[in-house]
């Protein structure tokens, strides 16, 4: 069994597994029409290690896959149900929620569509590699195949989304987001490929001072948040103040 399975409720580890395969089914491998993001990628790659009720979150390529994703026939045993009635699309994210199940639990499956996000987690699929895990249960073996977001191109995204910048400004410290940017932190900061990732995203998306500003902001207000003081090295330090 992956570690990850661990941090998911044991009730709802079967139902979560099989949920997992059936998406896995789903992902387009040759011509790639989503991948997952957010708390779950970061779970199944190692990063959180805390047990909580984990969304699943696809974000899709464009709307077309989006909707081909919704109209593929799926299998008679899994359940799915709507929340929403449409697609609800705002200014800068159009989604759909819902969920699903094999068994008497359920987990929440929401469709996301952002303009570019897909394209800055995916700008190097000659190198994107799949997660791949079989998991084994009483009733059969889960073969578990799907692309994620990689940690560091989340990182680079928590930081600058408005969302934690609003979580900040009110000091909200118990943002999801917030405690995902200083787990992966404490876990890499260390490691020189890590900013050598980071400061070449960020220029190449023309955020460089912006996430500079950010993460200088967030780090710095570690404590006041209830996450006991980071120290900052001269490193990083250094690179904050380019």
């Amino acid at each position: 069994m992956p570690e990850w399975l661990n941090f998911v409720d044991e009730k709802r580890r079967v139902n979560f597994v099989k949920v997992l395969a059936e998406i896995s089914q789903l992902q387009d491998k040759k011509d790639l029409n989503f991948i997952i993001i957010g708390a779950l990628s970061l779970l199944m790659q190692g990063y959180l290690k805390y047990t909580a009720y984990w969304d699943i979150d696809l974000l899709f390529r464009n709307a077309q896959r989006l909707k081909e994703f919704i109209n593929h026939p799926k299998p008679q045993n899994l359940r799915i149900v709507n929340y929403d009635d449409e697609l609800m699309i705002s200014e800068k994210i159009t989604s759909f929620h819902t969920a699903w199940s094999f068994t008497k639990t359920w987990f929440n499956v929401d469709y996301i569509l952002r303009e570019g996000v897909f394209e800055f987690y995916t700008e190097n699929l000659s190198s994107f590699k799949p997660y791949t895990t079989i998991v084994e249960l009483k009733d059969g073996k889960f073969p578990i195949e799907l692309y994620l977001a990689h940690p560091w191109d989340l990182f680079v995204e928590k930081v600058l989304s408005p969302r934690v910048v609003k979580d900040i400004e009110l000091k909200v410290d118990m943002s999801v987001d917030i405690r995902h940017i200083y787990i992966i932190y404490k876990q890499e900061h260390e490691k020189q490929d890590f900013w050598e990732h980071i400061i070449k995203k960020i220029r190449r998306i023309n955020k460089e001072i912006e996430f500079k500003t950010k993460l200088s902001t967030i780090l710095n207000l570690s404590e006041e948040l209830g996450y006991g003081q980071i120290i900052i090295p001269d490193s990083v330090s250094s690179f904050l103040k380019e």
